[in-house]
């Protein structure tokens, strides 16, 4: 029998850099904030571009909680302990 792998304890390190999500989130949603035409960038009025850089930042912001989620809770190097199931192995 193989010994119990060790999960890392739930606590509140694990959920912290999840608050960066709010950032995104209540830049979109207040609207009057960005409710306008200028300045506009290449003809396009603010309204939209406004919008549009969000979602590259929300991405960078996801890449960003993505990579200090894994080293919090050390992901990868439980993956890399997981035995592998042999052939005929299922679930």
């Amino acid at each position: 029998m193989t010994a119990e792998k060790k999960k890392p304890k739930p606590g509140w390190r694990l959920y912290l850099p999840r608050l960066l999500f709010l950032i995104p989130l209540l830049a979109v949603v207040w609207v009057p904030f960005y409710n306008r035409i200028p300045p506009e960038l290449g003809g396009i009025p603010f309204f939209f571009w406004y919008q549009l850089a969000w979602i590259l930042i929300a991405a960078v912001i996801v890449m960003v909680v993505y990579l200090i989620d894994t080293r919090v809770t050390h992901l990868t190097k439980m993956a890399e302990d997981w035995e592998t199931p042999g052939p005929g192995d299922v679930l």
